[in-house]
């Protein structure tokens, strides 16, 4: 998520809603030759509130490729609803209109249902927020709340479907349930040592791996990196160490967030926050997309910098891959581009970037094709 805990205070999310709130949703990408400009129109036709789809007297709406929330990012104040749309950046559709905050969506392996963060009160970070883990099933438009009375955060799906993982927002434990709601435990905690606090930013990779982020706070060098663990607690490892900066007073934690993983348990993705603001935003902090193996970190471990050259001024978050490995999805604001505050796509190098529509945290459907 684009901002968790931090020194200061949570300014990214509040400056990021104020923005998105203005934003159009259309326009052209630039003229940098690594942008191409979306082909979608304008990011909102064809929409549509409530849970259903397609259309009575009529051929059925094609698959969507991607679900995410919108169409700003979460806030404390925030109304996100759950919103689909496809690869090319068209049919931008709403499928939930209740009025309560949905937050990280993800479609279940077979595409069938879709399992969220929803705010039964308040919203995001706000002071009386209450959180559950909520799925929801496409073909009947039917939402399950599979915990009660707490602040759940951030669940995804075990490969099979058949498993549940999720933390709080205190993020100092790993959460497994049946994905019925039942025969809810805790399979891991954070020890609370300088190097191993607050664990949060779940991925289930088809590997049968659990990454998350991990916050460090070493000789009074703050800042967040990624781990990864098996189902059953074991084999815990280090996999990335954050980059080299620690975080500044007052900014959005430096380190990784929200990693996203290629099909084939080998390329992670990560946003990354740097030391730095961005242009003409003082309240925001530049997040890079950052590309390494899934190897066990190592001193001098390689990474790609994918936010280089057009995007470096930018803000990349909660990246997400498609099935055939050639697509990444991302939410990205930049500066020099206000009125494409949203999903954005990109390749596994970084080389060319397309601005879809607005909203936040994209998730690839395994149906399509």
């Amino acid at each position: 998520m684009i901002v968790k805990r931090s020194i200061g205070p949570i300014a990214c999310v509040a400056g990021l809603i104020v923005l998105l709130a203005g934003c159009g949703g259309a326009g052209q990408a630039g003229d940098s030759p690594i942008i191409i400009s979306s082909s979608g129109g304008s990011g909102s036709s064809g929409s549509t509130s409530g849970g259903g789809a397609g259309s009575s007297g009529g051929p059925p709406p094609p698959e969507p490729a991607l679900v995410l929330t919108g169409p700003s990012v979460a806030a404390p104040d925030g109304k996100q609803e759950i919103y689909y749309g496809q690869a090319d950046g068209s049919g931008l559709t709403q499928l939930t209109a209740d009025g309560r905050p949905k937050f990280l969506v993800h479609f279940s392996p077979d595409g069938r249902t879709l399992l969220y963060t929803k705010f039964t009160r308040g919203g995001y970070r706000s002071a009386d927020m209450q959180s559950e883990v909520a799925v929801f099933e496409r073909a009947t438009g039917v939402e399950t709340m599979l915990t009660s009375g707490g602040n759940w955060l951030g669940p995804v799906r075990s490969p099979d479907g058949r498993t549940i993982a999720y933390t709080t927002f205190d993020t100092d434990a790993l959460w497994l349930m049946n994905s019925d709601g039942s025969d809810k435990r805790v399979v891991a905690r954070v020890s609370g040592r300088p190097d191993d606090r607050h664990m949060s930013d779940f991925l289930w990779s088809r590997d049968n791996w659990i990454y998350f982020t991990v916050e460090q706070h070493i000789d009074g060098c703050f800042k967040v990196r990624i781990d990864r663990i098996r189902p059953d607690g074991s084999e815990r490892t280090q996999i990335t160490d954050g980059g080299p900066h620690c975080t500044p007073a007052g900014f959005e934690q430096s380190g990784d967030s929200d990693p996203g993983i290629s099909p084939d348990g080998l390329t992670l993705y990560s946003s990354r926050g740097l030391p730095r603001s961005v242009p003409g935003h003082p309240e925001l902090t530049v997040r890079h997309l950052i590309r390494t193996d899934t190897s066990p970190w190592f001193p001098g471990k390689p990474e790609s910098d994918l936010s280089l050259g057009a995007m470096e001024d930018c803000i990349a978050g909660v990246p997400k891959v498609s099935w055939d490995s050639v697509r990444v999805a991302l939410f990205q604001f930049c500066p020099d581009r206000p009125e494409q505050i949203g999903v954005w796509m990109t390749d596994p190098l970084g080389s060319r970037y397309r601005y879809l529509f607005p909203g936040f945290a994209p998730d690839w459907n395994p149906l399509v094709r």
